[in-house]
């Protein structure tokens, strides 16, 4: 229906100068406006998960974070802001940040990025000199979501947060 040629006429109405491609053309009542109706809806939908953010301003700056963008001594304006321009592209990706379950992993991968555990040569993700987790980022943290490399993962945990190991740098006397 939406098909265009080279020219920018529609395929299947033609132009002034020639007919379509259409042989049958149905029309369906209420499915164009049902179609921006959702549209609609999900982008509300995104957008009231970043006003209704369950830790305020602290959140959406992680939510940015995770997007890839570092906001941590911006205004709290400037975040929603960012947010809402992303909602407006692509809602699915906010809804998904807020909802997904994979946001801790997310967050490991970008602060072992950041610490330099996890190091990006050749044009892959490369932890300790040997383990190869991939050539993106969606693809390092689906090798870390993996039931079967959570050694992997529990080893990068325990470099880029050893303090939540238990474990002391300092010897007892």
């Amino acid at each position: 229906m939406y098909a265009k040629d080279r020219n920018g006429d529609s395929l299947i109405n033609g132009n002034a100068n020639r007919y379509g491609v259409a042989e049958l053309y149905i029309e369906r009542p209420g499915v164009e406006a049902y179609r921006r109706i959702s549209k609609k809806k999900l982008k509300h939908d995104a957008e009231s998960y970043i006003y209704n953010d369950d830790r305020g301003a602290e959140g959406r700056v992680l939510k940015a974070k995770l997007l890839g963008h570092r906001m941590d001594n911006m205004p709290d304006a400037d975040v929603t802001d960012y947010l809402l321009q992303v909602a407006e592209q692509d809602p699915e990706k906010i809804i998904n940040l807020y909802t997904g379950g994979d946001t801790a992993i997310r967050l490991l991968f970008i602060e072992a990025r950041d610490k330099h555990i996890i190091n990006f040569k050749n044009k892959l993700y490369i932890y300790a000199d040997n383990v190869v987790l991939g050539a993106t980022d969606e693809a390092a943290i689906l090798y870390l979501k993996d039931p079967k490399n959570a050694n992997v993962c529990k080893l990068i945990k325990q470099d880029t947060f050893p303090e939540l190991t238990g474990k002391s740098d300092k010897k007892e006397d």
